[in-house]
């Protein structure tokens, strides 16, 4: 087994599809324990990643994960474990491990998972963007460099010169057989997100005459409500129709690109702690060649270029949003330029060097191996 292990846990924030696919490329000849049951660990296979191990989580408390850990690691030498979220952190740091703990987190937890404070000072916690690290800081993780998503090997989708024939069928399964604009509110942490906050504005631009469709996680923060909400306004406002799918896929940008026109931040009403989302997830929208709408904080302005591939909106500012959905109805040659510049933009396909944070063996570099233009992947 390689001297170099990875932690992964499917479920947590920050660990979708999106951030497999980013071990996948980086992985080389390393160990992964995925932690979690059999599913998720097959689901992670799916996505390019050679899975070691499955732990499963007695209780979900990544503290009792920890001895499953010790029992995998204890069959090899390991110098190194790279976990890729907060409760991996917690059940690398429970087994008992002697070798060098490094956390790399693109999305955080409400709550921070429990573990004792001179654990937490044993591991070197890299953030992905620039605004997790001072809520890592805050909780007592001992920071590194913050790691830009610009610098991970994020691919767009497979296989777009099909993009026509899979947009028809993707928006077949969602019901949708019309041109309506259909935005994907971003998924990653499943809370990041306001589904409620989103469908008002939606609700908003089809009363002034502009029909669009969400498509949403169904854990997403409001979601079933927001989807009660719906059915029960069904005929009391005029205009244009409004709809909302509940699809888990949202979560996997390169699985459904192909069906959506925009993809959306929303943040939460002001009562709720704003959740930074994922830029990995923001950037693999971006490679498919999707237009990402978004508020202004420092994990979306380090990605999008207002009005270039996306938009930056005031955050908090609702108005903003409806005001936006409004203007790419009425101007769908506006989202295939957005579309074009995202695909040109973050779909380029260039060579990554192996990080430091992984190993230390520098002199390893890793390529993304799809042959496809990333070019074609936007409209």
């Amino acid at each position: 087994m390689s001297r170099v292990v990875h932690v992964l846990e499917p479920d947590a924030p920050g660990c979708g599809p999106c951030t497999w696919r980013v071990l996948a490329a980086l992985q080389s000849d390393d160990a992964v324990i995925v932690i979690g049951g059999r599913a998720a660990a097959e689901a992670v296979g799916d996505a390019g990643v050679a899975v070691t191990a499955v732990v499963p989580t007695p209780l979900r408390s990544p503290r009792l994960a920890g001895p499953g850990v010790r029992r995998i690691l204890g069959s090899c030498s390991v110098d190194r474990i790279v976990a890729w979220s907060e409760s991996a952190l917690v059940a690398a740091l429970s087994s008992g491990t002697a070798a060098d703990v490094v956390g790399v987190v693109a999305a955080i937890e409400r709550r921070s998972p429990r573990i004792e404070a001179w654990l937490r000072d044993r591991a070197i916690v890299h953030p992905i963007g620039t605004e997790t690290g001072p809520v890592l800081a805050r909780r007592g993780w001992r920071l590194g460099s913050s790691i830009a998503a610009a610098d991970l090997p994020v691919r767009g989708a497979d296989r777009p010169d099909l993009r026509a024939t899979r947009r028809a069928s993707i928006r077949g399964q969602w019901g949708i057989d019309d041109d309506r604009l259909v935005v994907a509110v971003t998924g990653d942490p499943v809370q990041g997100s306001d589904v409620s906050t989103a469908l008002t504005a939606a609700a908003s631009a089809a009363v002034a005459g502009r029909g669009l469709c969400l498509v949403a996680e169904p854990k997403g923060l409001n979601a079933i409500a927001a989807s009660q909400w719906l059915r029960e306004g069904i005929g009391r406002f005029g205009g244009r129709p409004v709809g909302l799918v509940l699809d888990a896929r949202v979560r996997d940008p390169r699985a459904i690109a192909s069906g959506i026109d925009v993809a959306a931040q929303v943040d939460a009403d002001r009562t709720v702690a704003f959740t930074p989302p994922s830029v990995v997830e923001m950037r693999t929208w971006l490679a498919c060649g999707v237009p990402v709408i978004a508020s202004d904080r420092p994990n979306a302005a380090s990605l999008i270029r207002d009005r270039v591939d996306g938009r930056l909106l005031p955050a908090g500012d609702r108005n903003a949003f409806v005001r936006v959905f409004i203007r790419l109805v009425d101007e769908p040659g506006l989202v295939a330029d957005m579309a074009h510049a995202a695909a040109a933009t973050h779909g380029r396909g260039r060579p990554f060097r192996r990080p430091d944070w992984i190993s230390d063996s520098a002199d390893q570099s890793v390529e993304e191996s799809s042959p496809e233009n990333p070019m074609a992947a936007s409209r």
